[in-house]
């Protein structure tokens, strides 16, 4: 049989595509870091097709020696890591069928929030002595009405009042 020269050229000008080494199935696509709190964080991805994955973390890019497992199988995933420091950077690289999964070459990254330490107004100092406010105070080792420093508020810290606000 022959292909005549039209029929020839026709095949010879169809691009020819050629895929070299394997696809890489079910590569995590769309990684994310939400709910993001001083000691947890939750990541969250999509495959192609359902599998079980799971995520490995740490303190260090070359120290992931953290896991945290799905329970099952899923095209949508979602793991969430627990007990976290505050304030710390942590790297992680999910973990599908034998392959391990990463930021271009680098392990993915997200810090955890500081420990928010609530503020409270310090005392402010009494400013104001009171010969009333000393007498309640007569009898009591209270330094703040003790004028002379005997260790004990008296009579004579009430003179000593008086002199003062003279």
């Amino acid at each position: 049989m022959f292909i005549s020269v039209p029929t020839a050229i026709f095949i010879l000008k169809q691009p020819t595509i050629f895929k070299l080494g394997a696809q890489v199935q079910n590569k995590p696509e769309n990684v994310q870091v939400s709910n993001i709190t001083e000691q947890g964080a939750t990541i969250t991805w999509i495959t192609q097709k359902a599998i079980q994955s799971l995520v490995s973390y740490g303190l260090s890019p070359n120290n992931l020696t953290l896991i945290q497992p799905e329970a099952a199988p899923a095209i949508n995933h979602q793991i969430n890591l627990t007990s976290l420091l505050p304030g710390s950077n942590y790297f992680f690289v999910i973990k599908a069928e034998d392959k391990t999964f990463n930021n271009n070459g680098q392990p993915y990254t997200f810090t955890t929030k500081l420990k928010e330490v609530p503020l409270t107004p310090s005392p402010t100092p009494e400013t104001s002595l009171t010969e009333e406010k000393l007498e309640a105070a007569i009898g009591t080792s209270n330094p703040l009405y003790d004028l002379n420093k005997d260790g004990i508020v008296n009579t004579l810290d009430l003179l000593l009042l008086r002199q003062q606000n003279k």
